[in-house]
């Protein structure tokens, strides 16, 4: 049997794609249908989907900042954490500090404005330089569509925050260079800015800046650029000396070294192994990416997105190509920076290839709204009709709550045991070691791992098995 493929048809069907996705977006306001998308992909997630991943260590220490009032110095509950500032989870305490508590909606609905940000920087900068609605919005649309991104829409944690804020500092820039004079006020903003950002995660993710626009300066010998990097460079990095400075004890250098992975505890994935897989968390940004070296503009289009090319690249390359060649390896959210810029590749190279390359473009057109859809689904059907599956962390503490308030005594845990489901527990949370744990005295509740479960029961009397603390089979006993 011989398959035929009827090439004309494939092409009237490619551009008949195109012609539809350029009329809607002509059609409609493409702001309100962007902020309508991104509503409804993320506002249900905010009320309705639980814990999960790690997203209970950033609303634990917000927790304590409200609750116990360590707001420079992060801790979960009793335990001292300083790998890292937590600007998020501060950003969380304020907002929570006027309800009295932190809610899944205060912790979450500040990751999700930053989502939305980063969704209108791509579509005004596309714009800015040149690009049409259409090309704009298949842009905004690929980052919406990255599974790295949709597993982050709503997440307390500082990846998103913290690529979008650095990408915010690129367009601040550009946004000056492009008239030939970045002015000294910019500058501080842009200084302000990475500050914002290096305390959401520490200084290295600064790098996507620094070494990008370093980079930029070197090429094109804009030496000019010079004083403002310094200027910005010295706002930015202050406070996280100060902070640094400020919670430091003797000791604190090997957590440090470890979690900046200069001295790393766990080695993470190799080059070759981790290009392959960021491929497929960045795939829809990463598609329409590639087209760009296909796209044939005319003379007057490359001189004037020549030297904006250059900077993007710089901006979205530099680190990336170190972080992922560095020794101790890499992991999918190092790069999260780099997807802004993906986009925006993509974005460039639309109007330019939707004319020579229908089939490509069409392609990628169906990768991105498929996606899209099944965030949508995912997030206004899965999570409101399967609670047990999108709401268990919540569910489990809600029946822990109930076991607490009826006989009232501390909760103690170990290590992070119950990561996402004692932060909907209230009160008093300690966190203690297993060898402390075999002498506290009762009444106590005790959350620990299974393992552990078994070795204070068969060292301690009056231990008794309540049930699972939370989907990971972490075990919740009360002592007499």
């Amino acid at each position: 049997m011989t398959f035929h493929i009827d090439r004309k048809r494939l092409s009237d069907a490619a551009t008949q794609i195109i012609v539809m996705w350029n009329s809607l977006w002509t059609r409609w306001n493409p702001v309100i249908a962007i902020v309508t998308v991104w509503a409804a992909a993320t506002m249900p997630l905010v009320w309705l989907r639980g814990y999960n991943s790690d997203e209970g260590l950033a609303v634990s220490i917000a927790r304590t900042a409200l609750e116990d009032g360590y707001w420079l110095t992060p801790h979960m509950f009793n335990l001292r954490w300083i790998e890292r500032p937590t600007l998020l989870s501060w950003i969380i305490a304020a907002v929570s500090l006027p309800f009295g508590q932190v809610s899944q909606v205060t912790a979450r609905l500040p990751v999700a404005l930053f989502l939305l940000l980063g969704c209108l920087l791509i579509y005004s900068l596309l714009r800015k330089v040149g690009a049409s609605v259409p090309a704009s919005a298949i842009a905004t649309g690929a980052f919406l569509a990255c599974p790295l991104v949709q597993r982050s829409y709503v997440m307390p944690t500082a990846d998103m925050p913290l690529s979008v804020l650095l990408f915010l500092a690129f367009v601040l820039w550009w946004d000056g260079f492009a008239y030939s004079r970045v002015s000294l006020r910019r500058w501080i903003l842009i200084g302000i800015v990475l500050a914002l950002a290096g305390l959401m995660k520490g200084p290295e993710p600064i790098a996507y800046f620094a070494l990008g626009l370093g980079l930029f300066t070197l090429i094109s010998r804009e030496w000019s650029l010079l004083p403002g990097l310094l200027l910005a460079g010295t706002i930015c990095i202050a406070p996280l000396i100060a902070w640094y400075d400020y919670v430091y004890l003797s000791g604190d250098e090997g957590q440090w070294a470890a979690f900046m992975r200069f001295r790393p505890a766990v080695q993470l994935a190799g080059p070759v192994e981790e290009v392959i897989r960021l491929f497929f968390d960045i795939l829809p940004a990463a598609l329409i990416a590639i087209m760009f070296p296909f796209a044939n503009w005319s003379k007057e289009k490359q001189t004037t997105q020549s030297t904006f090319t250059l900077a993007l690249a710089c901006y979205a390359f530099t680190a990336a190509i170190i972080v992922l060649f560095w020794p101790g390896g890499s992991t999918a959210r190092y790069f999260f920076p780099t997807i802004l810029p993906l986009c925006v590749f993509g974005g460039l190279a639309y109007d330019a290839i939707s004319t020579q390359r229908q089939f490509a473009t069409a392609t990628n057109l169906l990768v991105v709204t498929a996606l899209i859809l099944y965030a949508l689904v995912y997030s206004l059907v899965a999570a409101p009709l399967l609670p047990m599956r999108f709401r268990g962390s919540e569910i489990k503490a809600a029946t822990i709550t109930k076991l607490m308030q009826a006989a009232p005594a501390p909760v103690y845990r170990t290590g992070a045991a119950a990561l996402n489901v004692l932060p909907y527990v209230p009160g008093r949370i300690f966190s203690k070691t297993l060898s402390e744990l075999k002498i506290v005295r009762g009444p106590a509740w005790i959350i620990v791992s299974p393992a552990e479960a078994n070795i204070l029961q068969s060292e301690r009397t009056g231990l008794h098995f309540v049930m699972p603390a939370d989907e990971n089979s972490d075990q919740l006993l009360h002592l007499d």
